[in-house]
């Protein structure tokens, strides 16, 4: 079923190739000459020296340590008093307008200092001369 809503594609055929498949299942033109490994041997070095940094870790102590970190860390966190979601709802409110009168004083300040001070009265002031370098 070859459906297309160009008028010129209608009139081509399409053909699909079958590949035989020999016995035992294997596709002869998928099958290399080399032995595929089911890992590349990179992965093994790593998963080997891996393997051997995680054991001198566990026999110096390294990783009970950090198992207490995050025990004590997990119990920390449950001591913590959480807001609730009104109480998150209005901070997000007064973080939002706090942002927005700060970015609206900066951008009344460089308004001011900027376009008004700088460009207006120093520039018009250097341009007439006022003041040699």
């Amino acid at each position: 079923m070859n459906e297309t809503n160009n008028s010129a594609a209608s009139n081509v055929a399409t053909t699909t190739a079958e590949i035989p498949v020999s016995e035992g299942g294997i596709n002869p033109a998928s099958s290399s000459s080399s032995v595929d490994l089911p890992l590349p041997i990179s992965w093994l070095i790593g998963g080997f020296v891996l393997i051997v940094v995680l054991f001198i870790a566990k026999k110096k102590g390294l990783l009970d340590r950090i198992r207490f970190f995050f025990l004590q860390t997990r119990e920390e966190l449950a001591k913590c008093s959480w807001p609730t979601r009104d109480e998150l709802k209005g901070s997000t409110w007064m973080v939002l307008a706090a942002v927005f009168m700060l970015g609206f004083f900066t951008f009344m300040a460089d308004l001011l200092l900027g376009d008004m001070f700088i460009q207006r009265f120093l520039l018009e002031y250097l341009a007439k001369g006022g003041a040699t370098i």
